[in-house]
């Protein structure tokens, strides 16, 4: 899991900050709820130390998403916490919210943008017309190719695979191929300058 150092250290100030058990345990049900969506007890947000509060809010978002982004175990969690100064009854009482939550958090960081599916592999095959009764001559190789796409399944609750089919002749291949290879060097143009 990649975090930052900078995140680390904050997740190190939420393990040894000032907030008392009960409200730590009530941020952190809030937090799951606003992440998966359930209803949300907004109380919790504006105590005696709001800043405070705020803040731990905004850190416990952050990373719980991104256990859930990298799918972490209950006992993952629970050692990365205790890592960053968490007290072992923090992190027991984070990673059990956690592990509740998991598969919640993860359809809902899924749902997030409307991304299209992601091309992962291709497969292909040649078919060459020998004699038909319709042609006097072929007009050569017809290309049938499966564009292998990975994309989040919310009935499942995790990536599924789908193939999208189509046939071309040699012509339109290269024209695609050509299409894709151009719009590889805009993409590199633009995110070099």
């Amino acid at each position: 899991m990649n975090i930052t150092e900078e995140l680390k250290n904050r997740v190190k100030f939420i393990g040894t900050s000032p907030i008392k058990d009960d409200l730590f345990k009530q941020l952190l049900e809030h937090n799951f709820s606003t992440l998966t969506g359930k209803p949300e007890n907004l109380s919790v947000l504006y105590n005696s130390k709001p800043d405070l509060i705020k803040e731990a809010h905004a850190i416990l978002m952050t990373i719980s998403a991104e256990f859930g982004r990298h799918d972490l175990t209950k006992e993952e969690v629970r050692s990365f916490l205790i890592d960053c100064n968490f007290s072992t009854g923090r992190a027991a009482v984070f990673s059990e919210l956690y592990d509740r939550n998991k598969r919640d958090l993860q359809v809902a960081l899924g749902k997030i943008g409307s991304h299209p599916p992601h091309i992962v592999d291709a497969e292909w095959k040649i078919d060459y017309i020998v004699k038909a009764s319709n042609l006097d001559h072929s007009e050569g190789p017809i290309f049938r190719i499966a564009l292998v796409t990975s994309k989040f399944d919310e009935d499942s609750g995790s990536k599924g695979i789908e193939r999208v089919y189509f046939t071309c002749n040699g012509q339109e291949l290269q024209d695609l191929v050509y299409k894709l290879k151009d719009a590889v060097r805009h993409c590199q143009r633009l995110t070099s300058e």
